[in-house]
């Protein structure tokens, strides 16, 4: 399945645009357009399919990983594909994952494939993306090492989660701050580390998202050191997305 942006102008050529995809792309099936951006408390981007076969379920491949995405009604970012790598390659044997905002699973699985983690909880309010997480946890024979949580953040962290997790990660730009008191409660009395993802000001990057966290981890009466910060990728032309790995004493 290819999807793309198709500009307003060209909209009402939109089936020939599918078509000559498929024409000079013999191995794509179905062409899907996006019809807006990503929105609601699932934060799903819609799309229709303009040419090729009515389906709208892709499977995706990434570092040794396979992925069901029902298109349209789950969220997915290919772009963080990088970011799921990096982060295998930071956790060391025998730690326990926090996996926040798991979607399909992309986070997780990318650790249980290409780690020697011992377990990655992976918590997903969309019912629909948690169905496809237990599917690709099942295709990626990973049953033993990510266990899926259908439900709200800030209800399993304390419930089930609480003091359990070496790592965490909160792959969820958009508000995640909002959640930074429940990604601390995850982690070990001894501490532990967050990698934190937001969409900050061009201007001041390192410091507007590093602001957040001082004031979660003060909240909670820890202590933090930055380990790094990066740059994921351009959103607007003020804006980017950036990812902060701290630590929590």
């Amino acid at each position: 399945i290819a999807i793309l942006e198709i500009h307003e102008e060209l909209e009402k050529k939109q089936k020939v645009i599918g078509n000559a995809l498929l024409f000079v792309n013999p191995s794509l099936e179905t062409v899907c357009m996006k019809t807006g951006a990503h929105k609601g408390e699932f934060r799903i981007e819609p799309v229709k399919v303009i040419a090729g076969k009515r389906n709208k379920v892709a499977t995706y491949k990434e570092h040794g990983c396979t992925f069901k995405i029902s298109l349209g009604i789950v969220f997915f970012s290919p772009r963080l594909s990088t970011e799921r790598k990096r982060i295998a390659e930071l956790i060391k044997e025998g730690e326990v994952v926090g996996a926040l905002f798991a979607g399909v699973g992309p986070f997780p699985i990318v650790f249980a494939k290409n780690s020697k983690m011992a377990k990655a909880y992976a918590v997903e309010l969309n019912p629909i993306a948690y169905n496809d997480l237990l599917e690709n946890i099942r295709v990626n024979k990973v049953v033993a090492k990510v266990v899926p949580i259908l439900g709200d953040v800030r209800k399993v962290v304390p419930n089930q989660l609480a003091g359990t997790c070496d790592r965490v990660t909160m792959p969820l730009p958009m508000g995640a701050a909002t959640f930074l008191k429940e990604a601390i409660m995850c982690l070990k009395s001894g501490g532990g580390i967050i990698h934190f993802y937001d969409f900050v000001s061009k201007e001041n990057p390192e410091v507007d998202a590093i602001k957040k966290i001082s004031v979660a981890v003060q909240a909670a009466g820890k202590t933090f050191k930055v380990l790094q910060w990066r740059k994921v990728r351009d959103y607007s032309p003020d804006t980017i997305l950036v990812v902060v790995d701290f630590e929590v004493k």
